[in-house]
């Protein structure tokens, strides 16, 4: 067992060295997603002549329904999974939040018994909207836009779920809604979901995309829709989830990081970060990165790996995880495990064939 194992470690770095993007700011370098491709991005921030809502028309007419299925390429080879790398921006100082009781199980999905809800002050109140609609909210003395997608049976003396979910480059909130594809079981029971609509960044004018900065806009924004939110509808307080792809990904990790005391749990798909930030605790996370991702580096998606693996304190072993692409670390706060997905000619810098079940899986445990 341990010679196979050590030979899926020399497969997993000949493959990374072969299929590893260049190195470069992720932020740059984070592409247009086409939905349920399989291929490489259909462009990349800053292209010459690519205007902000030029972008952002081009793949609303490239659109097609979202594939849960890509093709599905070598059966994702087991990545990085040997020791730590160190990660620059630490954890020191950072808090965790009150242990909460009956943590899901990590690999199949299936929860232990729920922790009481902690009920937000919205609930009782009969008239939030529902449904799927478009919306704004002023925040950082800004008009910011997001899509909320509401059940049509909603009852406000239910606590839901609240799951965010981050677009990547010139990508919108209800674009992104169609392709991470989350409101299927199991996590659309009692859940409802809100997609942020980004802006251009101000070094950066033809990417929509987010600003990482503790005291920048979409931090701001982050807090003021879900302060919002728990005002407006019956949340639970104690399942506020975060999934992204690309540079919602970069977004996913980086709310996860700065917000960890209200958020429960996030999903990260061929993102990276968080670095440069002091972190509020832990949160469970799942997450995957194809090795021949051209947009963001395998590299940074290990790294991000490895900043969750030592904040929630696991250790480097790990065991299988469902699907069979997946590692479950082990020695992991009991609240909040790690999984990682490493991929390859199976996406690149997309969703991967059995990512979208398996964040669906993942997020419906909390």
């Amino acid at each position: 067992m341990e010679q196979r194992w050590r030979g899926r470690m020399l497969l997993a770095v000949l493959l990374a060295a072969a299929c590893g993007a260049p190195e470069g700011s992720p932020e740059r370098r984070d592409g247009v997603l086409p939905v349920g491709g399989t291929g490489p991005a259909a462009g990349h921030a800053g292209s010459a002549g690519a205007g902000a809502q030029a972008g952002a028309a081009g793949t609303r007419a490239a659109m097609g329904p979202p594939q849960s299925g890509a093709p599905a390429g070598a059966a994702g080879a087991a990545g990085g999974t040997a020791g730590m790398t160190a990660d620059p921006t630490g954890v020191a100082g950072s808090r965790g939040p009150a242990p909460i009781a009956g943590a899901p199980a990590p690999v199949a999905g299936s929860a232990a018994p729920r922790p009481i809800a902690m009920r937000s002050a919205g609930c009782g109140k009969p008239n939030g909207m529902t449904g799927t609609f478009q919306a704004q909210i002023r925040a950082f003395e800004l008009d910011r836009g997001y899509y909320m997608s509401v059940p049509k049976e909603y009852d406000p003396e239910r606590a839901h779920r609240l799951v965010f979910g981050y677009h990547g480059s010139n990508y919108t909130g209800v674009m992104m809604r169609r392709y991470l594809d989350n409101e299927k079981p199991p996590l659309l029971d009692g859940s409802i979901f809100v997609y942020p609509d980004g802006l251009p960044l101000p070094n950066q004018p033809d990417n929509i995309a987010w600003e990482l900065k503790a005291n920048g806009r979409d931090l701001a924004f982050f807090d003021a829709l879900l302060s919002h939110l728990r005002d407006s509808y019956c949340i639970d307080e104690t399942r506020v989830l975060v999934n992204g792809q690309s540079f919602g990904g970069l977004m996913t990790n980086f709310v996860g990081c700065m917000r960890a005391d209200v958020i429960r749990a996030i999903a990260v798909v061929a993102g990276s970060g968080p670095r440069g930030a002091m972190c509020t605790g832990k949160v469970a996370a799942w997450l995957t990165h194809g090795m021949d991702d051209m947009n963001v580096s395998f590299t940074g998606g290990e790294a991000s790996r490895d900043f969750w693996v030592a904040a929630n304190g696991c250790s480097a072993m790990t065991t299988p995880g469902m699907p069979a692409q997946c590692q479950s670390y082990q020695g992991c706060d009991p609240e909040h495990p790690v999984i990682w997905c490493p991929h390859v000619a199976d996406g690149g810098h997309q969703h991967p064939s059995f990512g979208r079940e398996a964040v669906r899986v993942f997020l419906a445990g909390f």
